[in-house]
Formats: C-alpha cells, structure tokens, sequence
C-alpha cells in the first residue's frame, strides 16, 4: 500500500508545470459546470429571479463555504459512481471538495456531495459492519489536481486508441469511455454492444499498450446515458440518472398504458433510447385509481346504444365512452358508471397487462 503512495507523491511533484488548470468539473465528473474549484459552486443551483432566489442565497449560502465533520461522507467519480466512505482521520471538509479515497487495490479521487450521519437516506448503508467502507485518506492537494488533468486527457487517448484496437480486432462494440483509477494501478474501459463479446484477445491486446490492469465493462444505454451524464431531458431539467436516480428501475408500456399515455415513440422514449425512467414515479398511483375503472375499450350497454370506454380522467372522476351507432363521444361520471356496473350492463375488456400486440419498434424500448 505505501508503495502506491511514494509513485503518487513522485508523480506528482512541485515540478509539474504550473501552466496545467484543472479542467471542467463537466468532464471529471460528468456534472454540469465549469471551475469544480470555485468555493461557490452552489451559483449553478441559485433561482434565475425573484424572491426565490433571496430565499435559496439565505438558506444555501453557508452551505458550500462552510466546513462539516461526519463520520461517513458520501463521494462521487466520474461517471456519477457514488459511494460511501469512513472519515477515519476526522477531516472537516466542504461541499464540492475533492478528496483522495483508499480504493480496492489503490487509490482514487472523487468529489464530496453528502454528509452522511445520522440520515434516514443512508441508514440502511450505515447499518453495515464498519469495515465495509473504504476510509476517505485526504483533501486533494493542487498537486493531485495537476496529476488528475493529465488523467484526463490521458483518458481521452485511451478511448481513441481503444476504438482503433476494436476496429483492428473488427469487434461489433462501441467504446464510450475510459477510467484510470488514480494511482492508475487500474484502467477501465466501457463499451456497449448489441450481444456479448469474447474479448480476451482484445484485452491481451490492450494490456500490451497501456501496461496496467485492464477491466472491459459492457454497459446498457441507460448506463451509457447516465455515465456521460450533463444531457437535458425533455422536462428541460438534467437527466434523472445524471443526479439523483441511483438504480435503474424496470420500466415496461404496460407502465405508460395504465397513465393513458401517447404510444408516440419520441414521447416514451428518452436521450437512451429507451423508455423514460420517470414513467415509473407515478405508476403506482395511477394504477390503484384505475382499480376503481374498467380498462379501456370495455363495453357498456347504455340508453342510448353500446359504448366503449375511450378515456379515464381519474382526476375529475370522469368517463368518456364512445357510442358505437351514433358516432358521438359522451362524458358521464364515475357513479354513473357504477350504476351500469351494478345493473350487468358492463363488459370487462381485457387488462393493460395482455391486450394488444406490441410492434417491434415499441418492444423495444423495454429492452
């Protein structure tokens, strides 16, 4: 372990050039903004106008400039890979502060977003053993951040002569992006690809060029989408796996069926490709108040001729059936259509669950 420590601190000595700046926080850490130096980075977070913004300065100001101590602080990498650490050494630290972290075989350098005492959020990481969580080592020096934007722009070379490896190799697979820890003891490089890949030729290959331990790790687009991070989803906020979503939830059309959504493919779909993580949040509400409700296209016998249940306001507690013979749309209440219900006069259709056939194209947006 200490020998990791002395090729760090020879690395990264006084003499490196004092030209380097620390790149954007964007590409460290696939955040959103420039200068992940800047105390005050909290700005990017301040409302644009109004009393609203006052309030946010009042409440969040001290936030970033003031240091905390906690005994378990919460740290994010690039790729917005977060993970729970032991504060072992008491280091009061601030928001937005890079620190230097003890890591599976080396060490590494991430960014400090959480203090984690005591928080109902984390109380079921903190309720393991201690000796699950790595301890934090440090505060990054400016010769760590020197040490780190040679890293990154090391990275983007790793991904460039990868891609030309795999062209070479003449490998059906994308390479998105390149880690090296930062002890550089370790290099990771995602790719994606459409079926698995035998690539141990390829990783004798690339062990050959960059003399490290080497991890291929085939990701889904949504992880694609979630490790580059910085897109804007159509809500016009950042996407939900670049801040807060931490797992990817199973989101299938029965999901969007059951909130009476379009079928429009760009309107499910998100910057992934796939269907939008955020059709879940609200499935479950709308689906305990679809149980008061026959599904969609069941037949109700009504005085004026047999109508199909078209839509279900389940806000307004209102019905809009279609009437077959006359060709008209008509709104009835949800305890007019109870009545029915009560006099026989309502045949079920089938559940979200088996009717309908997907086309191909809807299919796969589940995937």
């Amino acid at each position: 372990m200490n020998s990791h420590i002395n090729i760090i601190d020879v690395t990264i000595s006084n003499k490196l050039d004092d030209a380097l700046v620390p790149k954007s926080k964007l590409e460290a850490f696939g955040a959103r903004s420039d200068g992940y130096l800047n105390e005050f980075e909290f700005i990017n977070d301040i409302p644009k106008s109004g009393l609203s913004q006052i309030d946010y300065l009042l409440s969040n100001g001290e936030k970033y400039s003031q240091r905390y101590f906690s005994n378990f602080i919460e740290v994010v990498f690039k790729g917005n890979h977060k993970k729970l650490y032991t504060n072992l050494n008491k280091i009061e630290l601030r928001y937005d502060e890079l620190v230097v972290v003890e890591c599976d075989g080396g060490f590494d350098l991430g960014r400090v977003i959480n203090f984690c005492d005591n928080t109902e959020k984390y109380k079921k990481d903190l309720s393991a053993e201690p000796h699950n969580f790595l301890p934090l080592i440090r505060r990054a020096s400016k010769d760590d951040l020197r040490y780190f934007n040679r890293k990154i722009e090391d990275e983007r070379n790793v991904v460039s002569k990868c891609r030309e490896i795999v062209n070479l190799h003449k490998l059906d697979m994308k390479v998105t992006e390149s880690y090296w820890q930062y002890d550089r003891q370790r290099l990771t490089i995602f790719f994606t690809a459409p079926q698995r890949i035998d690539f141990r030729e390829l990783v004798k290959e690339l062990a050959k060029n960059f003399k490290t331990r080497i991890e291929l790790r085939q990701i889904s687009s949504r992880e694609e989408a979630k490790r580059l991070g910085s897109f804007i989803g159509p809500c016009g906020r950042e996407l939900c796996c670049t801040t807060f979503l931490c797992n990817f939830a199973h989101v299938t059309l029965d999901h969007a069926r059951v909130q009476h959504l379009s079928n429009n493919i760009s309107k499910l779909s998100g910057n992934c490709g796939r269907l939008k993580c955020c059709i879940k949040y609200e499935y479950e509400s709308y689906a305990v108040a679809a149980e008061k409700y026959p599904p969609i296209h069941s037949l109700v016998d009504t005085e004026d001729g047999i109508a199909k249940i078209a839509k279900i306001d389940i806000f307004k507690d209102i019905v809009t059936i279609y009437i077959t013979e006359s060709g008209t749309f008509r709104k009835i209440t949800s305890d007019e259509l109870n009545e029915y219900i009560k006099q026989g006069k309502v045949k079920y259709a089938e559940t979200y669950h088996n009717k309908h056939h997907l086309d191909e194209e809807l299919k796969f947006l589940e995937g």
